[in-house]
């Protein structure tokens, strides 16, 4: 059960074409060491900022003349059976829902019924055990999320983050075999600023040339890529 959010009260950059807020729940079934909200990772991580369900509820009904969605993410929402739930609480206020996942509960995403997805494609198929050692086929489910995106009509887009040995200008045309000429991809830089393994704070993020070299092997496949800064 999904009992405390975190709250981002307004956004304009996490929902595109939307003023939205951003609720944040725990727990987290990766273990990417780049990721920039660990406080949410582990399912035990306390109050830390957390608001239970209905205050954070009582929060859209106040605002919702003022915003236009909401952004559920996490950690990763859909290692909630309730998120579905969460999501028409989120309607019955008049607001639009956009979804922030990994991808690796493909089920889930017709039951959330999103008006926007944000994927993420983190590495290669191969070095997906490495970031996930307890997900069992990992990148198949991410690819059967992608699947179901594209055939669902659902507007999405994947986020592919350049992180240093996951990444890199040897790796993209591996990772961009994850994608479809049609889809929607913003490549977007790594940022060594809080991290879920410290030793990432050190890590040197990707230099412009790099950057250009992986954009140019994602529009080998998926000829929209694109690239948002860190």
């Amino acid at each position: 059960m999904i009992a405390r959010l975190g709250l981002q009260r307004s956004s304009l950059a996490d929902f595109p074409g939307v003023l939205a807020c951003v609720l944040f729940t725990v727990g987290c079934d990766f273990r990417c060491p780049w990721c920039h909200n660990p406080e949410l990772v582990e399912p035990g991580a306390g109050d830390r900022g957390l608001l239970p369900v209905g205050e954070a509820l009582g929060f859209l009904d106040r605002r919702k003349r003022v915003l236009s969605g909401a952004v559920l993410s996490g950690g990763e929402p859909c290692l909630h059976p309730d998120l579905p739930r969460l999501a028409d609480a989120v309607r019955k206020r008049g607001l639009k829902v956009k979804l922030d996942t990994n991808g690796s509960f493909p089920d889930a995403l017709a039951e959330v019924r999103a008006d926007y997805v944000a994927i993420d494609v983190k590495a290669r198929a191969a070095d997906y055990p490495k970031l996930a050692p307890l997900v069992p086929d990992s990148a198949g489910r991410v690819a059967r999320s992608l699947a179901w995106l594209r055939s669902s009509g659902t507007p999405f887009e994947v986020r592919v983050t350049a992180a240093p040995g996951f990444v890199d200008p040897e790796t993209a045309a591996v990772v961009a075999e994850f994608l479809e000429a049609g889809d929607e991809v913003v490549l977007q830089q790594f940022r060594p600023l809080r991290t879920l393994d410290p030793a990432w704070q050190a890590v040197k993020p990707h230099g412009d040339a790099a950057l250009a070299e992986m954009l140019a092997a994602l529009r080998e496949k998926a000829p929209k890529a694109r690239h948002r800064g860190g």
